[in-house]
């Protein structure tokens, strides 16, 4: 939401019209509640790249496809350049 609020704000300025309301601190406020009623989607565990793990995504891969072939080489150059 902040990131249209500042393009809203680029927009103003580069039109030459008024933009103090932007500065307004009832503004932030209102933004910091908006967060609060929609709370930020809890992201998942990450975890490491494990060998096990890049050897479970490669079997699903096949050699008859040129996508996967080049997922395939993609994925073992990334993994041993780690």
């Amino acid at each position: 939401m902040k990131l249209y609020l500042y393009g809203l704000k680029s927009y103003h300025l580069d039109l030459g019209i008024e933009y103090t309301a932007y500065s307004d601190p009832r503004l932030e406020r209102t933004i910091q509640g908006i967060k609060r009623y929609h709370k930020e989607p809890e992201h998942g565990i990450r975890t490491p790249l494990t060998r096990p793990s890049l050897l479970c995504i490669l079997t699903h891969l096949s050699a008859a496809n040129y996508d996967h072939i080049v997922l395939h080489s993609s994925f073992t150059l990334a993994f041993a350049g780690f």
